[in-house]
């Protein structure tokens, strides 16, 4: 799928306040933004919007935009919500996933080692995939295109909560749970499928 100018400018910004480039101090400004990313208004402006809109930045009027403030009772309430979708959208399309969503969905699992997740952002990224993979089987675009806002959010606040001590969280996130969740699909045991995807979306 073709990347829009807007989203661009979008995963360009989600990536700087990952990295450590855009702070909690940092304001950002569609001046600024237009002439970093060398476009016109209209698309940063949208980018700047759906940020706004999924809690990533905040408008503070007459100055520009700042990083929302977020804290671990934020990251229980995007798991909270996610434990209340993704679960039960697996028990309603279960019986639908065929062999060839199970065939996709398995190359979109990375092994969780230090060569790959040498970063929360390269952790959520690889994770976010395997999730909107197996979503992507439901043919319900309203979901997916939820989910991936959810996935978004998730993945800044994690990364912004994890960054410094993310070596040693590391230790403990190399379980292979994705492989796990599938071969249950692939099984035909639902209860097990929905179960291990519970404990996944829990994990953090």
């Amino acid at each position: 799928m073709k990347t829009t100018l807007s989203e661009g400018i979008y995963d360009a910004i989600i990536a700087s306040i990952i990295q450590g480039e855009i702070n909690s101090e940092s304001v950002l400004t569609e001046a600024n933004l237009i002439e970093q990313y060398q476009v016109s208004k209209s698309p940063v402006r949208e980018a700047l919007v759906r940020l706004c809109h999924e809690n990533i930045l905040v408008s503070i009027p007459r100055v520009g935009y700042k990083i929302q403030i977020v804290d671990r009772n934020y990251l229980e309430g995007i798991i909270r919500f996610r434990l209340n979708m993704e679960p039960r959208y697996l028990g309603l399309f279960f019986e639908k996933i065929s062999e060839k969503d199970i065939l996709r969905i398995r190359g979109s699992i990375v092994k969780m080692d230090k060569t790959v997740l040498n970063n929360p952002f390269e952790y959520w990224k690889q994770t976010s995939v395997f999730h909107l993979a197996l979503a992507q089987s439901y043919s319900d675009k309203f979901f997916y295109d939820s989910l991936r806002r959810i996935l978004d959010s998730q993945l800044i606040t994690f990364a912004k909560l994890y960054w410094s001590s993310w070596s040693t969280v590391a230790d403990n996130k190399m379980s292979d749970n994705h492989s796990a969740i599938l071969n249950a699909i692939k099984a035909g045991d639902k209860p097990k499928a929905i179960f291990l995807l519970e404990e996944d979306i829990k994990s953090f």
